[in-house]
Order: C-alpha cells, then sequence, then structure tokens
C-alpha cells in the first residue's frame, strides 16, 4: 500500500556528503505526523505539506554536555577569510659589528606564528585560536579560515574519527589514556585521581577541575610546554607534577563557575590639579663684603642710612622681608577664580589585574578491595599536605656582617683569640707589627736609593705603596676621588614564580588553563559519621589561589587559548592592500576619499596595528 505523503511535514533541505561515495548529495528531512518521529529521506515526497521554520531550541543552561556527530554534515563556509595574512616577524639576537663606515649586520633569529586569518570584529589585527586538539604551541603552521568552519576537535567524531568521540566523550578513562598518548611528563591522569572523589560519576567531565603543585614554576601550556630563549631557540620545560588533586564546577560543591572564570583588569590614573605656585624672593648673593657689611650691626646701619631708610624701615625689612600680608591677614582668602576646572586624570605606571579564586575538593571514605578504608584515606590526606604545603626545620636566626670600608686588616690572629690562646694571639700581634715594621724599612730604602740615583717621579712614587697614598690621598683630598658605584638592586624578569596550574574544563578541550598560580591558604575540615574503623568518612578542602603576576591583555588571551600564546596577531605590512586592510580600517569622506593623509604611511600604520593590539 503506497504511503500518504500528505502525513508529511518537510522541515528542511540540505546538501550533505555521502559518508561512503564522497559525494555530494541532496536530501530531504521530513516530520512524521502520524508515527511522531522525524525522517531523512534522498527522494522528495511530494503530496508533503510545507511549514514555516521551527524557532531554534533554546539549550542554554539545560546543562547537555553531548555533541553530535559531525560527520556527513554540510560545511558551510567560515565566515574568516579563506586567504590567511603573513603575521608579524620579530627578530632576536640582531648585532651589528664592524666600524668607520664598513659595518655588517647579522640579523639573528626571527620569530612569527605563520599566517592567519583577518579578524572578525577588530580590522587591525589576525585572529588566531589555538585551543584545538592537535595542534602544539609556538607552531608556526598557517591557521586557515576554513580551520574555523568546524568544532576545535579538529574532524569532529563519527565512525571515521573514533579518537575524537573520545574526547568528546570525556570519561575518566578516555582522559588517562589520552593524556598517557599525547601528554608529556607534566600532563598525566591517574585513574586513582578519580576514585576518592565524593562526587566522581555524577557530574560531567567537562565540569571537570584538575590543580596541581610542581617543583618549579610553571607556564600555562602543559601539553607543549615550550618556551623561547634569548636565541630564539626553542626549550622543552617539561617536568612531573608533585601532586595533583580533582574536582568539579558546581555550585554545590562550591565551585562557582562565575566565580572562577572571573577577572578584573584596570588602568591605573592619578590626579593632576592647577595651584597657584608660590615662589618666595631669593636672597641676594652680595659676595664677601657684602655678607661682612649685612653681620656688622655698625656697618649695616650706615648702608641703611646710606639707602635712605630709617632704623625702623631697615629693622622691619630684616625681620619681614618674606612674610606674605594676603595670607597672614586674611588667612581664608581663596586665590584665583572661582568657577574652573582645576584637574586632570593622567595615565600612571602599571596594569592591575584581579584573579583570586577558590577551589573546593570533597573526600569520601571509600572501601577497596584487600584494603582498610582508614589507611587509603590517610594517603589521600597525605597527598592533599602535599599538594598544599611544606616541611620545615626549625630556625633559630642568623648574623650578617658588612664591612666598615677600612684597608687595614685586623691585628693578630683572630681564630687563636677565639680558641682561648692568649698566648699564641699576643704572639701573633707582635709578628703582625714586626712584619710592618720590615716593610716600612724596605719602602723606604727603595726610596732613598731612587732619589739617590734621580729616578723619575713615577719610579719614586711606584717603588714605595706608603708614599703613593700619602701624596695620591691629598691630591684627592684636594681634587676629588673615584667615587663609588651605588649598589644596584636585582631587576624583575617577569618569569613564572608560582608552582600551581589549575586546567578548567575537559582537559583535552580545556576552557582555560592557567600557570604561575601561588597558593595563599588551604583549610581541611572533617565530616562525619564515622566510619567502620572509627574515622570521619568525608574530607573538604578549600584552596585559595592567586596569580604569581598581574596579567597583561595577551597573556589573559593566552589562557583561554590553551596556553599557547595571545589570539590577537599583529598582521607584517608589506604594502597597501597588504597586511593591514586599510579600506576596513580608515573612514571616507563624503566624496569617497580617506580622511587620513597618512594611509600609505607603513610606519604610522604598523604603529597604529601594535596599539590595538595593547
Amino acid at each position: 500500500m503506497p504511503e500518504n505523503d500528505s502525513n508529511f511535514v518537510l522541515i528542511e533541505e540540505k546538501s550533505i556528503i555521502h559518508p561512503q561515495t564522497g559525494q555530494t548529495i541532496t536530501v530531504y528531512v521530513y516530520n512524521d505526523i502520524k508515527a511522531g518521529r522525524k525522517i531523512t529521506v534522498t527522494r522528495p515526497k511530494h503530496k508533503a505539506l510545507d511549514k514555516d521554520k521551527e524557532p531554534a531550541m533554546d539549550v542554554a543552561g539545560t546543562g547537555k554536555t553531548t555533541a553530535a556527530s559531525t560527520e556527513g554534515k554540510s560545511q558551510e563556509a567560515s565566515e574568516y577569510a579563506t586567504n590567511p595574512v603573513e603575521s608579524k616577524v620579530y627578530s632576536v639576537m640582531t648585532t651589528i659589528s664592524g666600524e668607520d663606515g664598513d659595518t655588517y649586520e647579522d640579523k639573528g633569529a626571527t620569530v612569527h606564528l605563520g599566517k592567519a586569518p583577518r579578524s572578525l570584529f577588530n580590522a587591525w589585527t589576525l585572529h588566531r585560536f589555538a585551543n584545538r586538539t592537535g595542534q602544539a604551541n609556538f607552531t608556526n603552521t598557517d591557521t586557515l579560515g576554513t580551520d574555523y568552519n568546524k568544532p576545535v576537535m579538529f574532524d569532529g567524531g563519527g565512525k571515521s574519527n573514533p579518537e575524537n568521540n573520545n574526547k568528546l566523550n570525556p570519561t575518566a578513562r578516555n582522559i588517562v589514556e589520552y593524556a598517557n598518548v599525547n601528554g608529556k611528563e607534566c600532563f598525566s591522569y591517574s585513574y586513582s585521581d578519580f576514585i576518592q572523589m565524593e562526587h566522581y560519576g555524577q557530574i560531567s567531565n567537562d565540569y571537570l577541575i584538575t590543580l596541581r603543585r610542581f617543583a618549579y614554576p610553571v607556564p600555562d601550556d602543559l601539553l607543549t610546554p615550550i618556551q623561547h630563549g634569548t636565541d630564539a631557540k626553542e626549550i622543552d620545560t617539561s617536568q612531573p607534577d608533585l601532586a595533583r588533586a580533582v574536582t568539579w564546577l558546581s555550585p554545590a560543591l562550591g565551585n562557582n563557575l562565575e566565580e572562577i572564570l572571573k577577572f578584573k583588569t584596570a588602568l591605573k590614573w592619578t590626579k593632576a590639579e592647577s595651584s597657584i605656585q608660590e615662589a618666595a624672593s631669593q636672597t641676594k648673593d652680595r659676595g664677601t663684603m657684602g655678607d661682612k657689611v649685612a653681620s656688622s650691626p655698625l656697618a649695616s646701619s650706615i648702608e641703611s642710612g646710606l639707602g635712605g631708610f630709617t632704623a625702623a624701615q631697615a629693622q622691619q625689612l630684616k625681620k619681614h622681608g618674606n612674610v606674605d600680608y594676603g595670607k597672614a591677614t586674611y588667612p581664608n582668602k581663596v586665590f584665583g577664580p572661582l568657577n574652573i576646572i582645576d584637574n586632570v586624570l593622567a595615565r600612571d605606571k602599571g596594569l592591575e589585574f584581579d584573579q583570586e579564586f577558590k577551589l573546593s575538593f570533597h573526600y569520601d571514605l571509600k572501601s577497596y578491595k584487600g584494603t582498610s578504608p582508614k589507611v587509603a584515606f590517610m594517603d589521600t590526606l597525605s597527598n592533599v599536605l602535599a599538594l598544599t604545603f611544606n616541611n620545615a626545620p626549625f630556625w633559630g636566626g642568623a648574623t650578617r656582617f658588612s664591612g666598615n670600608g677600612h684597608s687595614g686588616k685586623p691585628f693578630g690572629d683572630s681564630a687563636m683569640l677565639a680558641k682561648g690562646d692568649y698566648a699564641g694571639y699576643i704572639g701573633s700581634i707582635a709578628d703582625t707589627l714586626s712584619g710592618m715594621g720590615g716593610n716600612f724599612m724596605d719602602q723606604l730604602k727603595k726610596t732613598a736609593s731612587n732619589v739617590k740615583n734621580k729616578e723619575g717621579i713615577n719610579k719614586i712614587m711606584g717603588d714605595s705603596s706608603i708614599l703613593e697614598n700619602i701624596v695620591g690621598g691629598g691630591l684627592m683630598k684636594m681634587l676629588g676621588g673615584p667615587g663609588g658605584g651605588d649598589v644596584i638592586k636585582a631587576f624583575l624578569t617577569g618569569d613564572p614564580t608560582g608552582q600551581w596550574h589549575v586546567t578548567i574544563g575537559n582537559p583535552m578541550n580545556p576552557i582555560i588553563v592557567c600557570g604561575n598560580l601561588c597558593l595563599q591558604e588551604s583549610n581541611v575540615s572533617f565530616e562525619g559519621p564515622l566510619g567502620f574503623e572509627g574515622f570521619p568518612t568525608k574530607m573538604k578542602v578549600e584552596i585559595t589561589l592567586k596569580p604569581g603576576r598581574p596579567r597583561d591583555k595577551t597573556e589573559i588571551e593566552s589562557m583561554f587559548n590553551a596556553g599557547r600564546g595571545r589570539m590577537y596577531l599583529q598582521p607584517e605590512w608589506m604594502e597597501e592592500g597588504e597586511g593591514l586592510n586599510v579600506d576596513s580600517m580608515i573612514n571616507v569622506n563624503a566624496y569617497g576619499g580617506k580622511s587620513g593623509d597618512n594611509i600609505k604611511n607603513a610606519p604610522y600604520m604598523s604603529k597604529l596595528s601594535d596599539m590595538s593590539a595593547g
């Protein structure tokens, strides 16, 4: 019996890639009203009813974490340009040698991140998103616009990509196996990370939080922990973690997503106010003779009389010459106009960044085959302490000495005095004086011989350090001696100082990764009831962390970019129409002309591009 096409309502007609043949085919999606289901067919149902498009389903807040396979589905063209643009190339270790016009420049090594598509939302920059499975740190492989028209898991899932199905399904087993295959020493997971957790299996691992502690300061990227040295060579900074713990994003656990992922930035400004500058008249320099006249009552009286001043006037000038009578008589007087704007904000040095957050970990006393639950729980407690605290010996203090600048050494052997050998110490004083006396006589004989033989002044002075100090010291006292350099404090490098690292989200597709964290405090508490072996069955650990130093815009981007650097890159300026998109950056006037005269000035445009990136 032929099927009644009137029972079907056409929902969608689309083109897809056939999974077996690879050819493009057209399929039709219908809603079977009678059966209450949707069907997909390759031939149209001519008597089917048409239907307006249904509104898109709002899945916000539904908590769905599963992803459908993208195999066989059409891939529309990306909004990002298919032709990427070369990103800016930076030179390091550039040296210039030679002189007198014959110079040679060694350009050294170059660092760049390849080509990337233009940003959709900022015409001055390129957009390079590297938080994609399979992309390594510092790679200069070109990023294409077509890379952005598919899920960040690269090729999605489906039968042709079963490995990506595992990445989309972050079970403990898939996470452990992924770390074993793709991770280095610093990116590892174990089944034991999960089994002691109270809420294991209750919350999707898309909400997983992993906290690690390392022996040395750690950057953001753990999968490909590579840094560039001063010579632009790549340095592998892998190191195994000392301890780790996992928990999940959930308000019920005390791990609110909005609290953990938030951060605050600020620019520093200082208020500059205009004011009336007060300038006092300076005492006239009258020389030595004038000072003598001023210091002599008789001479100053004669001078005042010659100047036409009475005794009272002269006395008043001497006592009150610098008095501000306006302020003295009217202390509440306002100087200057009233209706004015008298302050501006001026940029001050420094950027502010705040990202302090707290993580809560919940452990449950569990039984294991052939193992005491209490023993395993104490093992867990020790791991928590290894993650959050240190061993330490008692230290009673120390003494540091600094010199007083004298060139002479102490008389005698102080070691003998310390041991209580007073006779030996007195003898060492005599030896010191005897040695100094012998040296004095030797130098005196050399000086007399040089004078007798009519040697030059350099010879006479050079053979006698005593005479050199006497004459040289006197000359330096009169003319000035060498100045000692100020003690310079060590410069800060900005390298990571924090030894903690947190990964938020599915470790195979993280929301953010954040290294260089400093542990502020940890709070451990126990809850009942008591277990079989008379120990509390639940343990809660709260850990507060903050960054080792403020982050700038680039480093904030890097957290959301799997720790692989900034997402906005500057284009390399070559010629108009290349690198920087002049037409999209400069407004045109009413007659179609550019509103600026510097659009062909490469340094000017390149500088604006740099400024747009912060």
